[in-house]
């Protein structure tokens, strides 16, 4: 496959989305077969959002529609790193980009935000994609070859960077899960991408807990934690020359692992280099392999986190210090329906330091 200096030569289609149903005239999210609209409202009393929608109809058993030879399956292709002279939506790819089939969020709406009383509601504006990571049906993040995973990484960085560019869209959101029903991709290895025009719930509170230590000590608290657990060790599994991969202090279930990178970096699509894309897969490959051959598998959850679109700000002056207080990170967690919480409170049955230290004795 043909690559660029830093990274693969995608093979482009239009990237619109098709959608069998469009908004009212009103910009109103539409009415789905189900009779239900969907829209974001958010609970003032905890400030949080919530998505009111109904689910559409479960996909029907049968092939897999991610699978080489099903690409008229899915939806047209938004990108997709290609062989030279594969046509689009058709075989010949390495990973490959695709609007999901019943998307949470769409393009095609227009963004509208109003007031029921003292409640806000906004439209699901935005786009929910699909990352399918390998041709392989097989494949899993602990036997994807690293090659396979650099790809991966060029394709994040690939999707967050174009939805940026949708001033309507405030937050992207990447995850990855493994061996969770909630995943809905038939066992193909897969990511989603997630983009809305609001600021996730949990970024949000990363904003402002970051924003808030930089205010008192003016120094990145993710700049500051990478050094004191390299001068420390004990809850550090792997470094390389620009990753750390550590067990978090206040891990919320056993062997959750934190990759943060080396030199700080608000932005994981502006940061991600060659170099740098090459490092980080043989990492997360070398995690992935970690889990799986000594650690029986566990199902996970794996976010990258990367700063709002700077470029949709709200209000003069909002995220001001973002550049130097907010640090992109890759966060894994495993077994995160057996996490156990009293009160809101994660309780861990295993300290960080010795998980760290499993992860070190067994690391493939």
């Amino acid at each position: 496959m043909a690559a660029a200096p830093d990274g693969p030569v995608p093979s482009r289609v239009p990237s619109a989305r098709p959608d069998a149903s469009a908004p009212a005239a009103d910009g109103r999210p539409p009415e789905g077969a189900h009779g239900a609209v969907s829209e974001l409202r958010k609970d003032p009393t905890k400030g949080r959002w919530v998505l009111v929608r109904r689910p559409g109809p479960e996909a029907a058993a049968g092939a897999c529609p991610f699978c080489p030879g099903n690409e008229a399956m899915t939806p047209p292709e938004i990108v997709a790193y290609r062989k030279d002279g594969s046509a689009p939506d058709g075989p010949g790819w390495t990973v490959r980009a695709v609007p999901e089939g019943e998307p949470a969020f769409r393009i095609e709406l227009e963004l509208v935000r109003e007031g029921v009383g003292l409640y806000d509601r906004i439209a699901p504006r935005g786009a929910s994609e699909i990352i399918v990571e390998s041709p392989r049906h097989d494949d899993a993040p602990g036997t994807m070859p690293d090659a396979q995973w650099e790809h991966v990484l060029w394709m994040y960085r690939e999707r967050v960077r174009d939805l940026k560019r949708d001033l309507a869209i405030r937050d992207v959101l990447v995850t990855r899960q493994h061996r969770l029903a909630a995943a809905g991709t038939g066992g193909h290895p897969c990511s989603r991408v997630v983009a809305i025009p609001i600021i996730f719930d949990a970024v949000r509170r990363r904003l402002r807990e970051c924003r808030d230590y930089y205010e008192y000590k003016r120094r990145c608290i993710y700049c500051d934690i990478v050094r004191q657990e390299l001068a420390d060790g004990a809850r550090v599994t792997r470094t390389t020359e620009h990753f750390v991969a550590l067990s978090p202090y206040a891990a919320r279930v056993p062997l959750e692992t934190w990759i943060l990178p080396r030199q700080h970096g608000c932005s994981y699509e502006e940061a991600l280099t060659g170099e740098k894309a090459a490092d980080l897969a043989a990492l997360l490959g070398g995690l992935f392999r970690t889990l799986r051959t000594a650690f029986d598998d566990p199902p996970f959850e794996m976010t990258l986190y990367t700063a709002p679109n700077d470029a949709a700000r709200l209000l003069p002056g909002e995220w001001s210090t973002l550049t130097d207080d907010f640090h992109w990170s890759i966060e894994v967690v495993p077994q995160p329906g057996d996490a156990v919480r009293v009160g809101g409170i994660y309780v861990n049955p295993v300290a960080p330091e010795e998980a760290a230290a499993r992860l070190r004795r067994f690391w493939r």
